[in-house]
C-alpha cells in the first residue's frame, strides 16, 4: 500500500525523470530513512541514476553528535555516500534575528544546494508526507495565513516530496513491518513550539471528528493550488503592466476586484520594500483607498503607505525626513540642487521675447537680484494672481492637490521673503511681467 503511494506520488507528480541524480535529506528519523529505502528499491525502476545523503547536524541537542553518527553509519553499510556539516543553528538565529526552526531551514537548504553544485546532483527528496501536509495546513489556518492552506507542494523547483500521498501512521508502521531502526527526535514532543502543540494537540481531535482528515486537507490543498495559481498569474500580469511601479494610481486600483486588488497592494509593497505587509494591514488599506483627503498606513517604523488624492505612495525611512534646504541664486547662474534632483537656471530676456511654458517662468525683478531657493516656513504665506491679498502656503498646496508628506520637499524660489514660484506647481501674483516690463528674469528648471 505505502509503496504504490509512494509510486503514485512519483508518477502523478512527475517527482523523478530518467537518471535523475537525487540527494535526500536525511535527519535519521523515520521518514527520511522510509524516503531512502523505497528510493534504493525502486532506483532502477525510475532509472535514477545516482543517490546521495546529506545531514546537518544542527548542535540543538545533546543528541546532535550520536544522531549524526547514527547516519553516517546508515550510509556506510548501504554503501551510500553521505555529507555531514555542523551549524550551530541557534547563534545564527540570533545574528540574523529569525526564529530557530527557520534558521535551521535556511542552513538545510544552503547546505544541500552546495552539495548539488559540488556533486553535479539534480534534485533534492525531503521527507515531508501528508501528515506533515495536514499539520502546515492546520497551523497557517490557526495563524490566519489564506495562502497557507495550499500548504507545500510535491514538487517546486528541484525539491521533490515523493512521500506526499502517505501519512504518519503508514510510515511508522512500515518502519516496524520491515525492521527499520530510526532515530526519535524528543524535541518533537515538547510543547514549547507550535508546530508540535498542532502535532500533538490538534490534530488528534480534528481526526476524532473527521477520521479522514489527511485526505480532506490534501483535497483542500489542490483547489487552493488551483485558485491561487490562476490568480497570482493574473496578479503577476496586472503588475507588470503598471506605468510605474513605485506609485499605484488610485483609479487603476478601485477598478479591479477585491481578489486581484489585496494581492496587487502585497506583491506592490513587497516589491518595493522587501517586507510583507499582515493581513489586518491590507485590509485597513483597502478601506482607506474610497476615503476623501489623504491616509495612510503604517507597515513598520520604517515603511509607511500613504494614500494622496489619487494615488498610492511607498515612504521609507530614508524619505519620510523633512527636508530643510537654502540655496542663493543670482542673476545668470545655473545650479544644481541635489536634493530635488533638479537644476534651475535664470537668465536676463527682453520682455517682448517672454514665452511661457510648464518649466519657465518670468518676473520683472531688479537685474542684481539674489534669490533663494529653499522649501518652506512655519508662517510661509503666498500671493495667487487675481488676489490682493496672501494664502497660506499650507491652503495653496491643498488647493494644488500636493500629498502632505512631499510639502516639505517641494522647492520654493524666493525674493526678499516673497515666494514667487512654487518651482513646477504654480507662480506667484508678485513681479508679473506687464506691457511696461523692458527686461525680465526667467527661471527654467530641469529634473535631472
Amino acid at each position: 500500500m505505502l509503496e504504490s503511494k509512494f509510486l503514485k506520488a512519483v508518477r502523478k507528480f512527475n517527482l523523478i525523470e530518467n537518471q535523475d541524480k537525487i540527494l535526500i535529506a536525511f535527519s535519521g528519523g523515520p521518514d527520511s530513512l522510509v524516503l531512502t529505502n523505497l528510493l534504493l528499491k525502486f532506483q532502477k525502476t525510475l532509472s535514477i541514476s545516482e543517490i546521495q545523503l546529506a545531514h546537518l547536524n544542527h548542535a540543538l541537542r545533546k543528541e546532535s553528535d550520536q544522531d549524526q553518527e547514527f547516519c553516517e553509519n546508515f550510509a556506510s553499510n548501504l554503501g551510500l555516500k553521505i555529507h555531514v556539516k555542523k551549524v550551530d543553528v541557534k547563534k545564527v538565529a540570533k545574528e540574523q534575528k529569525i526564529s530557530v526552526e527557520e534558521a535551521g531551514r535556511l542552513e538545510r537548504y544552503k547546505f544541500f544546494n552546495e552539495i548539488l553544485q559540488k556533486e553535479n546532483l539534480n534534485k533534492i527528496a525531503t521527507g515531508h508526507h501528508l501528515s506533515d501536509l495536514t499539520e502546515s495546513i492546520v497551523l497557517w489556518f490557526i495563524q490566519g495565513n489564506k495562502r497557507g492552506l495550499k500548504g507545500f507542494r510535491p514538487k517546486e523547483n528541484n525539491i521533490i516530496r515523493p512521500l506526499y500521498l502517505i501519512t504518519k501512521e503508514e510510515i511508522e508502521e512500515y518502519c516496524q513491518k520491515n525492521g527499520l531502526v530510526y532515530l526519535i527526535d524528543q524535541s518533537n514532543f515538547s510543547r514549547n513550539y507550535l508546530r508540535n502543540q498542532v502535532r500533538l494537540d490538534v490534530i488528534p481531535i480534528l481526526k476524532k471528528i473527521n477520521p479522514d482528515l489527511e485526505n480532506s486537507m490534501l483535497n483542500l490543498s489542490q483547489f487552493s493550488y488551483f485558485d491561487e495559481s490562476y490568480l497570482d498569474k493574473l496578479t503577476e500580469e496586472y503588475y507588470s503592466n503598471l506605468d510605474n511601479k513605485n506609485l499605484l494610481d488610485l483609479s487603476f486600483i478601485k477598478m479591479l476586484p477585491n481578489a486581484l486588488k489585496y494581492r496587487l497592494l502585497i506583491k506592490w509593497i513587497y516589491e518595493n520594500t522587501n517586507t510583507y505587509p499582515s493581513y489586518k494591514q491590507i485590509l485597513n488599506l483597502m478601506e482607506i483607498l474610497d476615503k476623501q483627503g489623504q491616509k495612510e498606513i503604517k507597515i513598520s517604523k520604517d515603511i509607511k503607505i500613504v494614500k494622496t488624492y489619487d494615488k498610492l505612495e511607498i515612504l521609507t525611512s530614508e524619505n519620510m525626513e523633512n527636508l530643510q534646504i537654502e540655496y542663493k541664486l543670482k542673476v545668470g547662474q545655473k545650479i544644481f540642487l541635489k536634493e530635488f534632483c533638479m537644476e534651475l537656471e535664470s537668465y536676463i530676456i527682453d520682455a517682448k521675447d517672454f514665452k511661457k511654458d510648464k518649466n519657465t517662468e518670468c518676473f520683472d525683478l531688479p537685474e542684481d537680484s539674489i534669490l533663494e531657493i529653499r522649501t518652506r516656513k512655519e508662517g510661509d504665506r503666498f500671493l495667487p494672481f487675481g488676489r490682493k491679498t496672501e494664502k497660506k502656503l499650507k491652503d495653496v498646496f491643498i488647493d494644488l492637490k500636493i500629498p502632505k508628506h512631499m510639502r516639505d520637499s517641494i522647492p520654493l524660489l524666493v525674493y526678499n521673503n516673497k515666494i514667487l514660484w512654487i518651482i513646477g506647481y504654480k507662480r506667484s501674483g508678485y513681479y508679473p511681467v506687464s506691457e511696461n516690463s523692458t527686461k525680465v528674469i526667467c527661471f527654467r528648471y530641469k529634473e535631472v
